[in-house]
């Protein structure tokens, strides 16, 4: 079976909150992992498909936080109608955040 990813991941677990910007809910959570194009965490609720969310994003082994926008690509169920993980990709991530999060995935994976 071939790699689908476009970009490394790594697990990663640091302090997530979203808000939908559609109703305005907003949760705190942790991530599972995250990469150059998205994010990885859990959630109490069903959030659909496609749903954009405002996320602060804190990475406290560099002191580096962010807000950014971000789509719902996928959600999965883990206990029924209770927790769910669900997928997240960036949506026009600046480049210079892009940048730190690029220089931190690299210095997890001890890449120079």
């Amino acid at each position: 079976m071939q790699e689908r990813r476009k970009f490394i991941r790594i697990p990663e677990s640091s302090a997530i909150s979203y808000q939908i910007i559609s109703d305005k809910k907003v949760g705190d959570y942790l991530t599972r992992d995250l990469c150059q194009g998205g994010i990885r965490f859990y959630v109490h609720e069903f959030v659909p498909r496609n749903t954009l969310l405002k996320i602060r994003l804190n990475l406290e082994k560099r002191f580096f936080s962010f807000e950014t926008i971000v789509k719902v690509a996928w959600i999965r169920e883990i206990t029924p109608n209770e927790r769910f993980e669900i997928g997240v990709e960036f949506v026009n991530l600046p480049q210079d955040i892009s940048d730190r999060l690029i220089s931190y995935i690299k210095d997890s994976l001890n890449i120079v």
